[in-house]
């Protein structure tokens, strides 16, 4: 038997709104009106579907708050928050780096996507070692089951970018639709993609 895994990231933030700096963790930020209509949306769509049996999140504010919100459409779902799925870190760019990056560092990131550390904080090597364990963990855990992992998009891609060859050149500025739908499954280890960014639930809002 498959296990199926669902991501998705978690619904607009506060955060999401400021369009001038970098705003990375932002771990103060929670969801916008628009943001629970998503994750309300979403939490309906799986309700239609294949209904999860356990909800995996970043324990940040946002995340947490997008998947009760989905748990409670799924009436019940337990919700487990983890710290190793928090977002990329971008350091002391966070609140302070124009989102309109230098040519120079947008070089940089282009030449090495996922070796590229922001300000002092997060390379995406680094969230993988960060993540894929505690990600491995739940799978192999629950063999067999629905899981849905609410994540934040650098999160989210840099999941892909192990199980099922994301392309790297494409890790550092794909758009992740807040509380878009992925779904993988795996048998025997093996990922397969089988849907990617899916976002006819919120189209909409």
């Amino acid at each position: 038997m498959s296990t199926v895994i669902y991501l998705t990231r978690h619904g607009e933030g506060e955060h999401n709104l400021d369009t001038t700096y970098i705003m990375g963790r932002a771990p103060g930020a929670r969801l916008t009106a628009r943001g629970r209509a998503q994750a309300h949306r979403l939490g309906a769509r799986l309700r239609g579907e294949a209904t999860p049996q356990h909800i995996v999140c970043s324990s940040l504010p946002r995340t947490r708050e997008t998947a009760e919100i989905i748990a409670a459409e799924l009436d019940g779902v337990p919700v487990h928050g983890e710290a190793a799925l928090w977002d990329l870190s971008k350091g002391n760019w966070e609140g302070v780096m124009s989102r309109t990056l230098p040519d120079d560092i947008r070089r940089a990131i282009a030449a090495d996507p996922l070796g590229f550390r922001y300000g002092d904080g997060e390379s995406f090597h680094d969230v993988i070692a960060r993540v894929e364990p505690c990600f491995d963990r739940w799978v192999a855990r629950h063999a067999g089951a629905r899981l849905l992992f609410v994540l934040h998009a650098d999160v989210v891609l840099a999941l892909l970018h192990q199980k099922v060859s994301f392309p790297t050149e494409q890790i550092s500025h794909f758009q992740l639709h807040p509380c878009s739908l992925t779904e993988l499954r795996t048998r025997d280890g093996a990922f397969e993609l089988v849907l990617l960014n899916a976002t006819e639930h919120v189209a909409d809002l």
